[in-house]
């Protein structure tokens, strides 16, 4: 995903306004920034997919009791179209319906739970946002961007700045230099096989001693001087 920032966009679907002002009071507690989040609200099933990006949403609370229908009902349809969002049903039901498991649910917020175990629900469901999703910003010519780390899959040298190479196809030309990037993202699973190149361990389909294979069937060279530091990295990264 390349965007111009990337902000968390936090569905909350919940007919009660008092409770949604509840919500946001908790989310607000754990961000430090402000401009990295932006909330929506949705009083009924209807609202939440009549929002154009809904499907863009990251992480949705939703009520099970809603005005228009049952909350898993919703969910299941959100579910089939947003299967990265981290879903957290918040309800007065005593006990999770079975159909949950196949929804994908994060937590099942009650509540009734108290204030302290609802903040520490609604933290863990942030820090889970910020595990799954890894993201860098870097500079273009023109402007920031921020690319998710999972969609990059290689990092090419160029005379001014580098190339990244996304997993959806795409090329996008930064300013920074390869040993500038290399330092900033090779704790997220990246080695350097060769002079031009750092690549996304992730990707790798096959290796010998002279390239790396990548899943699109593109190939990378291996520099022999590289090659003993690469193996490591990659027996390392394997074995994590």
């Amino acid at each position: 995903m390349v965007t111009d920032k990337k902000f968390c966009r936090i569905g909350i679907c919940e007919d009660n306004e008092q409770y949604r002002k509840f919500l946001v009071n908790i989310i607000r507690k754990s961000y430090t920034r402000e401009d990295s989040i932006r909330i929506y609200f949705f009083p009924d099933g209807a609202s939440l997919f009549s929002f154009p990006k809904w499907k863009e949403l990251d992480i949705l609370f939703m009520d099970v009791d809603l005005p228009d229908g049952n909350g898993h009902i919703f969910a299941g349809k959100f579910r089939e179209q947003n299967k990265r969002a981290i879903i957290d049903f918040c309800t007065n039901i005593g006990f999770p319906q079975a159909d949950i498991f196949k929804i994908n649910v994060f937590r099942y917020i009650r509540k009734d739970a108290g204030t302290d175990k609802i903040e520490h629900q609604v933290a863990e469901t942030l820090a889970e946002y910020r595990r799954q999703r890894k993201f860098e910003n870097f500079m273009t010519p023109h402007r920031e961007i921020s690319l998710e780390i999972n969609d990059i899959l290689y990092c090419e040298k160029q005379k001014r700045g580098t190339r990244i190479y996304l997993t959806n196809h795409s090329e996008i030309t930064v300013s920074e230099h390869l040993d500038s990037i290399y330092k900033r993202i090779c704790k997220y699973g990246f080695s350097w096989p060769h002079d031009s190149y750092i690549v996304n361990m992730r990707y790798i389909a096959r290796v010998n001693r002279k390239k790396v294979m990548l899943p699109d069937g593109g190939e990378l060279a291996i520099a022999s001087k590289k090659w003993k530091l690469f193996q490591e990295d990659f027996k390392k990264y394997i074995c994590t």
